[in-house]
C-alpha cells in the first residue's frame, strides 16, 4: 500500500508542478520527425510512437508520468523487488521530473531476462537498446551465458529492426546518430557523475563475468555501465534498482545531497556512490556465497 501511495504522490506532483523538460525538449520532437533531437538511435522512433498521441502541453508530462510510474510498478512485480524502495529513490524522482523514457528500456530488460521464448527475448533486446549506452554492455555479457545455438534466434528480431531502420532512415544513420550524440548532446547536470567516473569505471567492465546467474550478471552489468559510460544519467539508475532495490540503496541514492550546501548542483558528481556501493556489496556477496559453497 505504501508503494501505491508513493505512486499516487508522483502522479499528483506531475499535475500540480511544471516538469517534463526532457519529454518536451527531446523525446516529443524526436517522435514527430526531428531525428537528432532525442539523441537515441533512430529506430527508437518506432518504439516511442505512443508519445505522439499524448495531449498537448502541459498535460503530456502528467499522462506520461502515469504510464511510466504504472509501468515501473508492474515491472517491479515481475522482478520481485520492493516497489516502494524503487519509487522513492532519487533516480526515480529524476526519471519522473524530467519525463524520461527509461520505462521502455526497463521493459526490454525484463522481457529479455524473464521470458523463455528466444524470439520474444530478442524483442526485449531491441527495446532495451533504445538507450544502448545503458544496456549494450550488460546485454552482451548476458548473451555469453546463453548457448551459441540460441544466438541466431535471439538476434533475429534486433537484426530485422536494425535492417529495416537502414532502409527507412538511410544506411548512414548509425554514424549520424553517433556523431550527434557525442558532439551535440548538451552537458546535463544529471550526467556529471558519469562524466567524472567513467575513465576509472571502464576498468570494471569485465567484473560482471564473475556472476554465473543471468539476473546477477545483468544487474552487475548495469551497475558497471553506470560507472564506465560517459553518457549515463543519474535518473537511469532506476534500471539497476529495478532488479536490486534495498532500503539502504534508497538512502545511498540521496548521499550526494550532503555536499549540496557546498557545491550546489555540482554535488551530483558524487551520485556514483550509489552504483559503486551496490556493486561492492554484490561482489562481496558473490564471493561469500562461493566461499560457503566451497566449504560444503
Amino acid at each position: 500500500m505504501a508503494a501505491i501511495g508513493a505512486a499516487f504522490g508522483l502522479i499528483f506532483i506531475s499535475f500540480r508542478l511544471p516538469g517534463g523538460d526532457d519529454l518536451y525538449r527531446y523525446y516529443l520532437p524526436f517522435t514527430k520527425g526531428c531525428l537528432n533531437c532525442g539523441y537515441v538511435p533512430y529506430y527508437a522512433q518506432w518504439f516511442l510512437f505512443p508519445l505522439k498521441i499524448l495531449p498537448e502541453y502541459p498535460l503530456a508530462w502528467a499522462v506520461w508520468t502515469i504510464l511510466s510510474v504504472v509501468g515501473f510498478l508492474a515491472l517491479a512485480y515481475f522482478t520481485k523487488v520492493n516497489p516502494l524502495w524503487l519509487l522513492i529513490s532519487f533516480p526515480m524522482l529524476g526519471q519522473v521530473w524530467l519525463g524520461q523514457v527509461d520505462v521502455l528500456v526497463a521493459l526490454g530488460l525484463v522481457i529479455f531476462l524473464l521470458v523463455k521464448n528466444p524470439y520474444l527475448r530478442g524483442v526485449g533486446l531491441i527495446l532495451a537498446l533504445t538507450k544502448p549506452q545503458l544496456t549494450a554492455l550488460p546485454l552482451l555479457l548476458c548473451l555469453l551465458l546463453d548457448s551459441p545455438r540460441l544466438w541466431l534466434k535471439l538476434l533475429l528480431v534486433p537484426a530485422i529492426v536494425v535492417g529495416a531502420s537502414l532502409l527507412v532512415f538511410g544506411w548512414d544513420w548509425p554514424m549520424l546518430w553517433l556523431d550527434n550524440a557525442t558532439t551535440a548532446l548538451p552537458i546535463h547536470v544529471w550526467r556529471l557523475a558519469s562524466l567524472d567516473i567513467w575513465r576509472f569505471g571502464i576498468f570494471l567492465t569485465p567484473l560482471p563475468l564473475i556472476f554465473r546467474n543471468t539476473r546477477e550478471r545483468l544487474t552487475a552489468g548495469l551497475l558497471v555501465s553506470s560507472l564506465a559510460m560517459p553518457f549515463y544519467g543519474v535518473y537511469s539508475y532506476v534500471l539497476f534498482l529495478l532488479f536490486d532495490a534495498k532500503w539502504w540503496s534508497v538512502l545511498l541514492s540521496y548521499f550526494w545531497l550532503a555536499a549540496f550546501f557546498f557545491w550546489q548542483e555540482s554535488a551530483m558528481r558524487l551520485a556514483w556512490i550509489l552504483p559503486l556501493g551496490m556493486l561492492v556489496y554484490k561482489v562481496y556477496g558473490n564471493r561469500l556465497e562461493q566461499h560457503l559453497s566451497t566449504k560444503k
